[in-house]
């Protein structure tokens, strides 16, 4: 399978806090779901701001495809852990907002998607009136109906409740498998990495090595059952133990 992002021998240092990222090496397939799963500090949100362009890092090569892409910006979607909606827009409008800048907005698919994920009573609404389960929604879809053919999502389910948070998990996963992007997922939660992921990257702590690639057993569509599974459990007891061994002390 192709490789749509890919970072081989990736460091990054910064004057105040040295090293941060030290020969980080790794790829998301097209149409593939991988996690990061680290400490707090240790570099994840440095990693997608590398694959974003806005840092540039001193060694290593970033690619979109085969095209080097150190430094450039445009190349992905990205949802940040808030959901940054503009409040002086509709919610139809803050979904366009991705199209917009790059080319024409599709007003018919926003109120397509709007419909899919049940919020087309609300598209004319601001984000004050939304939940906020319904604004993580409104952003993720922004992100998703952007051109982009890679998605970046940096923690956006970290401010929920842990019941909404995975009433989201599991819609995101009904979304994504329709429109199938690339993406790159950033967590502190391995459960949540588990039960969302093709693949999982353990992060050290700072400077940040790639402590274990884990391409997971588990067949999609997931289901609620999965989280009961010995396996899944076994699992998820197993990349706890990798993370701590790997100096990770802090809860997960």
């Amino acid at each position: 399978m192709e490789a749509k992002i890919r970072l081989e021998h990736v460091t990054k240092s910064f004057k105040d806090t040295g090293v941060v990222l030290d020969d980080i090496t790794l790829h998301v397939n097209d149409g593939e779901f991988v996690s990061i799963i680290g400490p707090s500090g240790s570099g994840k949100s440095t990693i997608f701001q590398c694959i974003g362009g806005l840092l540039q890092p001193e060694k290593g090569e970033l690619f979109l495809d085969h095209r080097k892409i150190n430094g450039e910006t445009g190349n992905i979607a990205y949802m940040p852990q808030q959901n940054s909606l503009l409040p002086w827009r509709t919610v139809s409008d803050n979904v366009l907002l991705g199209q917009e800048l790059f080319h024409k907005p599709d007003k018919q698919e926003a109120q397509k998607w709007l419909r899919k994920i049940n919020l087309s009573d609300y598209q004319d609404a601001y984000p004050h009136q939304l939940s906020g389960g319904m604004k993580q929604r409104v952003a993720f879809l922004r992100a998703l109906l952007s051109p982009q053919s890679v998605l970046l999502l940096d923690e956006p389910f970290s401010a929920l409740d842990e019941f909404t948070r995975f009433d989201m998990q599991k819609w995101l996963l009904s979304i994504w498998e329709e429109k199938q992007k690339s993406v790159l997922f950033i967590t502190h939660n391995i459960e949540e990495a588990i039960f969302l992921s093709d693949r999982i990257y353990l992060l050290s702590p700072r400077p940040a090595k790639i402590i274990r690639e884990i391409k997971l057993p588990f067949r999609r569509p997931r289901c609620d059952q999965l989280l009961m599974e010995s396996e899944f459990l076994a699992l998820k007891r197993e990349i706890y133990s990798d993370l701590k061994a790997g100096g990770l002390h802090e809860s997960v």
